[in-house]
C-alpha cells in the first residue's frame, strides 16, 4: 500500500521510501527525470523545471514555487508557477515567518490543511486566500544533511494534500534535491575555473610590468587584495582593464 502524507501541519521528512513504489510515482519519477535531463542548465532553468513537473506529479497542486538557500543563507524565489507563490513568498520574507521558512529552517514537511482556519501564521493565511489558495505542502530541499531550499505546492481546495501519495512526494523532493545539489556544484567549479583564469590572467600582467616571478606576482596580488577589502578575482578584472594596479 503506497505511503501517505500526514494530515496533521507538521510532519517529519521521510529518511526512506518503500520498495513497492505506485505506478504515479514511478511515472512522475521518470518524467521529472526526463525533463532534468532535457533542461539541463543553470540553477535558474533546473527549478523552473522542477515547478513545472511538480503540479503534474502531485495531482491536487495547482501551483509551485522554489525558494534557494544561497551561501549566505538567504531564502529566495527563483521559480513559481503563477503570481499566489510569489507573492506568498514575498510576504513571508517581510514577516520572517511562515509555512515555507518553517520548513526550511527545521527541515520538515510543513502542511496548511486550510488557509481559513490556519491560525500559526495569520498573514499568510489572509493573503492566501485572496489568492485563491486554500492548501499548501511545503517540502525541503536537502542534500547529504545541507539544505538547499524549498519546494511549496498549492492547491485551490481545502486539505487537498491529505491524501497525497507519499511515495510520490518523496520521491519528487529526492529528484529535486539531488539534481539542485549536482547543478550547484557544477556552477560553483565553473565559478572557480573562471576565477582561476581571471587572475591568472592579472598575474601575468604583474609579472610582466614588474619583472615579478609567478608566485611574487600571486603574493602581491593577494596583499593588495587583503588590504583594499576586495575580493581577488574582482582584484584581477581591475588589472587587467587598467593593465595594473588601479590608482
Amino acid at each position: 500500500m503506497a505511503e501517505r502524507l500526514d494530515a496533521g501541519g507538521v510532519a517529519e521528512r521521510p529518511d526512506h521510501l518503500e520498495q513497492t513504489l505506485t505506478a504515479t510515482a514511478r511515472r512522475g519519477a521518470e518524467t521529472l527525470a526526463r525533463t532534468l535531463h532535457a533542461r539541463s542548465g543553470s540553477v535558474d532553468d533546473l527549478v523552473a523545471a522542477i515547478c513545472d513537473q511538480a503540479v503534474d506529479i502531485v495531482g491536487p497542486a495547482t501551483a509551485a514555487g522554489v525558494i534557494v538557500v544561497s551561501a549566505r543563507h538567504r531564502l529566495t524565489t527563483v521559480a513559481a508557477t503563477g503570481p499566489a507563490p510569489a507573492e506568498l513568498d514575498r510576504l513571508q520574507t517581510e514577516t520572517g515567518e511562515g509555512p515555507c521558512l518553517t520548513a526550511a529552517s527545521d527541515q520538515v514537511v510543513v502542511q496548511v490543511r486550510d488557509t481559513a482556519e490556519e491560525d500559526r501564521w495569520p498573514a499568510y493565511a489572509k493573503t492566501a486566500q485572496r489568492l485563491g489558495v486554500r492548501s499548501v505542502l511545503c517540502l525541503p530541499l536537502a542534500a547529504d544533511d545541507k539544505l538547499l531550499g524549498t519546494l511549496s505546492l498549492y492547491a485551490e481546495a481545502p486539505e487537498a494534500f491529505g491524501d497525497v501519495d507519499g511515495s510520490a512526494v518523496a520521491l519528487l523532493t529526492a529528484l529535486a534535491s539531488i539534481a539542485l545539489a549536482q547543478t550547484r556544484l557544477i556552477e560553483q567549479l565553473r565559478d572557480a575555473l573562471t576565477n582561476r583564469d581571471r587572475i591568472g590572467q592579472a598575474k601575468g600582467i604583474l609579472m610582466a610590468r614588474y619583472e615579478l616571478g609567478p608566485d611574487e606576482a600571486f603574493a602581491l596580488l593577494r596583499r593588495y587584495s587583503q588590504d583594499r577589502n576586495v575580493k581577488l578575482a574582482d582584484l584581477a578584472d581591475q588589472v587587467a582593464a587598467h593593465r595594473g594596479f588601479p590608482t
